[in-house]
């Protein structure tokens, strides 16, 4: 039991949730059209942002497959993101025995696959520039591997096509601290993602008169800083006063897990 002030708020953000048979049947019939909802609104926000680019006449944007590269994209990014995070709470509050080196394989496969998409979506935008005959796409794409910003794109490639290949191999897939140092690198090569789409398809416009070279300014500095700050102030505040475990998923695999272990 819960006592005092916390009882009062776990109660009130609960929804009058008091663990009765007619409570986690409900329960169950959200969890499932809720899951089967979240498919499509990841894909429609991440395809309806990509319009965005997509449906502009600058040359770099101007791309049918955007949509389906913003979403692999960003469930790269994500799971990346997720183990990054996950491997340092695992480790800070001892969820050794929640969290385990199967959870880890699994996610690592995913890295792999929506990895292996995005690096085939850098080398279709390569073809379809090289194919459509467009010099203004084709400069675009040289420009962004030879020209001012290079380093920003071979960073971006490096990061996301290379490494996230390095989980073929199971004592990687299966290690933390080697997971852990390669999120890092998807999260660095997906920021450098958005750089390269934004600054090296604008930088350089149909005009040579309105070429420049972008600089962040300190205001851009302190917002970027202070996002980071801001998210993990949320995010250690939530490990601190509620559980980062649903205890309910965890006993309901508790009976399959316990045949396997037998099994075994």
């Amino acid at each position: 039991m819960v006592p005092g002030v916390k009882k009062k708020i776990y109660a009130f953000l609960s929804f009058g949730w008091t663990g009765s048979a007619k409570h986690w049947a409900r329960h169950e019939s959200m969890s499932l059209i809720l899951a089967g909802l979240a498919a499509p609104l990841v894909l429609s926000v991440h395809t309806i942002v990509s319009f965005d680019f997509a449906t502009s006449v600058i040359p770099g944007w101007h791309t049918t497959i955007f949509p389906p590269y913003f979403v692999s994209g960003a469930v790269f990014s994500g799971f990346a993101m997720v183990l990054t995070l996950m491997i340092i709470t695992r480790k800070a509050i001892h969820l050794e025995d929640y969290i385990t080196k199967a959870h880890l394989e699994s996610m690592n496969k995913i890295i792999i696959a929506t990895g292996s998409v995005v690096g085939i979506a850098y080398i279709t935008e390569l073809f379809v520039a090289w194919y459509s005959g467009n010099i203004y796409e084709q400069y675009a794409f040289v420009n962004r591997a030879f020209g001012p910003y290079w380093w920003a794109y071979w960073i971006m490639m490096t990061c996301n096509v290379v490494t996230p290949q390095l989980f073929w191999f199971k004592k990687i897939r299966r290690s933390f601290l080697a997971t852990f140092i390669i999120s890092i690198f998807v999260n660095i090569g997906m920021w450098f993602e958005r750089f390269v789409i934004i600054v090296t398809s604008l930088h350089r416009d149909f005009l040579p008169s309105s070429w420049s070279m972008y600089t962040p300014t300190w205001v851009e500095i302190g917002i970027y800083i202070g996002t980071f700050g801001l998210f993990f102030t949320l995010f250690f505040l939530f490990i601190r006063f509620f559980p980062v475990i649903a205890i309910a998923e965890v006993k309901s695999v508790l009976k399959t897990s316990a045949e396997k272990f037998i099994k075994k």
